[in-house]
């Protein structure tokens, strides 16, 4: 068994809301600030919207990785600006209870606590939201809303202002989180979130070696593979294994699930539900520390996603549709904004030492065009006049800008 589970793809499930926070049973809430609690449910839904979007992302061969907090805030942001079936849609999907007390309140609560939680340890952890006006503006309401609830900073700009906020935030982990603004952007909301974490227990370089690591059993690549023996809170079931790698302080975790069989790990996948996670973390939270020899392989991922599409498979339909979305929070009415994009960049690389890792979102909110778009991407026709008597000068067709040359069809026929 030991050798077994030894060769096996590793699926990664990235902690990044602190091991207290990953799922909650029966606890009730906990109370961060004064008259500001974060329920059970609160966390459950995050946990939900990052299961749900995780089956939603990438191809089945490829690395995955992505920041649901990120993700989950940009939106909730998003959706404090909506109204009716549309703000309805977002909360269904984002598994926001409209009944929680103070439910803005609390993503802006709980990014502090887990800020603060790391500072104590010494470990780095920032959390930061924004709204970028791009256009016209918003609803002072809504503006006031988002500063006083998520902290957001509100700025003026363009795409170098909104690229250059989040590689600052993210410390330079994420460079240019949009290639483009939607040409009637009104606005930008923006997530990031900064992660530098120690291990507790360090891996000594030493002890990294290469070795082959099977990405299915026709597939294998050499890598570097760090080890370290050690006492950490493992969980042993049939078909799969579970590890906690705790960072200095405690107050965060990297826990990683190992199936037994080479591709075990695709039905592992099609059993990680919230209620499975859940009982598996508290399996392994109540456990006792075991001695192990543990294997790991260093790793860097960069992720690139356009959660459009994701979003509406989840059931958020209307905020994407130009003629039935109603941002009547942010100030306009029905069918005249809706949101143009949701992007989302993630990066995360772990070593001996520890984990880095950072995430952006932006949600770029678009309005009708009042102003008509005359984009030339495709053949055209055009002449040259003398305005004055409409004389026609030169008269042409582009249909390859590339090509320099023009030819005569009747030339080429009778050369035949």
């Amino acid at each position: 068994m030991k050798s077994r589970f030894k060769k096996c793809r590793i699926l990664l499930w990235v902690v990044l809301l602190g091991c207290g926070l990953v799922y909650s049973v029966s606890r009730g809430s906990w109370e961060f600030e004064e008259g500001v609690a974060v329920p059970d449910n609160f966390v459950e839904g995050n946990t939900a919207f990052a299961l749900d979007l995780y089956h939603e992302l990438g191809s089945p061969q490829e690395n995955l990785f992505f920041s649901p907090y990120s993700i989950s805030t940009a939106l909730a942001m998003t959706c404090a600006g909506a109204k009716g079936n549309t703000a309805k849609e977002m909360q269904e999907v984002l598994y926001l209870d409209p009944k929680t007390p103070s439910l803005h309140r609390v993503f802006g609560a709980l990014s502090r606590e887990m800020e603060a939680d790391l500072r104590k340890e010494k470990q780095s952890l920032a959390i930061a939201t924004g709204l970028c006006l791009t256009g016209d503006d918003v609803s002072s309401n809504f503006k006031a809303l988002l500063k006083d609830r998520y902290e957001a900073e509100l700025f003026d700009g363009d795409l170098d202002t909104i690229n250059r906020w989040v590689e600052k935030k993210t410390e330079g982990k994420i460079e240019k989180i949009l290639e483009f603004l939607d040409p009637n952007s009104v606005c930008v909301l923006l997530s990031a979130i900064s992660f530098k974490g120690v291990w507790k227990s360090t891996f000594e370089k030493k002890n990294t070696s290469e070795a082959f690591f099977y990405r299915s059993s026709e597939k294998r690549v050499r890598v570097p593979i760090m080890y370290q023996k050690g006492k950490f809170r493992f969980l042993a079931k049939e078909d799969f294994q579970i590890v906690a790698l705790p960072y200095q302080g405690e107050e965060m975790s990297m826990i990683v699930l190992l199936p037994g069989e080479m591709d075990g790990w695709i039905d592992l996948e099609k059993r990680l539900t919230s209620k499975n996670l859940s009982w598996w973390l508290k399996e392994l939270d109540d456990g006792s520390l075991r001695k192990i020899d543990l294997y790991l392989p260093k790793f860097r991922i960069e992720a690139d996603y356009l959660l459009n599409s994701p979003c509406q498979k989840l059931g958020m339909k209307e905020a994407f549709d130009s003629k039935k979305a109603d941002f009547g929070g942010m100030g306009f009415s029905r069918g005249d904004a809706w949101i143009s994009k949701v992007q989302h960049k993630a990066f995360v690389e772990v070593d001996e030492e520890g984990t880095a890792a950072g995430a952006g979102t932006a949600v770029d909110v678009r309005v009708k065009s009042s102003v008509p778009v005359f984009r030339a991407d495709h053949p055209f026709l055009f002449l040259i006049r003398h305005n004055r008597t409409g004389t026609i000068l030169f008269m042409g067709r582009v249909v390859d800008p590339g090509n320099h040359e023009a030819r005569s069809s009747l030339e080429e026929s009778s050369n035949r």
